[in-house]
């Protein structure tokens, strides 16, 4: 029995650390995945490996091409379109759960959280934003206390990072969405849930100004 827990360990290990490659594109879009590169880039045996794409793969974010191998997705521009169109009907529903559910120590939180983040852009690195940003979002959305709920918006965000232009490509669009952050909170202060919902939209729908028109081909 230990030494198949320590097998699943390692394998779970493995498959986090290469979806944290991947959505810090340190494996870019599109990208092969070889077999042998990711053994050696995390010290692990082929079955390992072999468990941990068939895990993203389940996840979506590497495609299984047959007789070919793993690659990073790529979204085509119709499939991030639909992917956030999904991602605003549950977020928007999230949000209402956060209205019912917040607490005035719920709000503190949050509204910490967003100085701490302005105050960051300036001198942190791309990746110390990111993880404060998934921070802010996590913290959010667990106000309303569906762990399914939450586990699905995770999942799609993390489907969408590969390949994304948005308005993060500029400090003043890290400003943007931190202000729409900070608007996030002060629906919550006033429990006004319509308010949320609407700020919300504009946050995940940000991306559509940094985009090429919606096409059926991949990018």
């Amino acid at each position: 029995m230990a030494r198949k827990n320590t097998a699943e360990a390692a394998e779970i290990g493995v498959a986090q650390q290469l979806q944290a490659d991947i959505l810090g594109e340190y494996f870019r879009p599109g990208e092969w995945l070889k077999q042998a590169d990711i053994e050696n880039r995390y010290k692990a045996n082929r079955f390992e490996v072999r468990m941990a794409l068939s895990a993203l793969a389940a996840k979506h974010l590497i495609d299984h091409v047959p007789n070919r191998g793993y690659r990073v997705i790529n979204p085509s521009d119709r499939e991030r379109a639909e992917l956030y169109e999904v991602r605003t009907i549950l977020e928007t529903a999230a949000g209402r759960l956060a209205v019912q559910k917040c607490s005035d120590d719920d709000v503190a939180e949050l509204s910490q959280m967003v100085e701490d983040f302005e105050a960051a852009i300036d001198t942190a690195s791309r990746a110390e934003l990111t993880d404060l940003n998934m921070a802010f979002h996590n913290r959010f959305y667990s106000i309303g206390g569906n762990d399914l709920l939450i586990t699905q918006i995770r999942e799609l965000r993390d489907r969408g990072l590969p390949g994304r232009e948005g308005g993060w490509e500029t400090v003043a669009g890290m400003r943007a969405s931190n202000e729409d952050h900070r608007q996030m909170v002060e629906m919550l202060r006033s429990r006004d849930g319509d308010g949320l919902n609407y700020t919300i939209y504009r946050h995940l729908n940000r991306w559509r100004e940094f985009s090429k028109p919606v096409t059926d081909e991949k990018s």
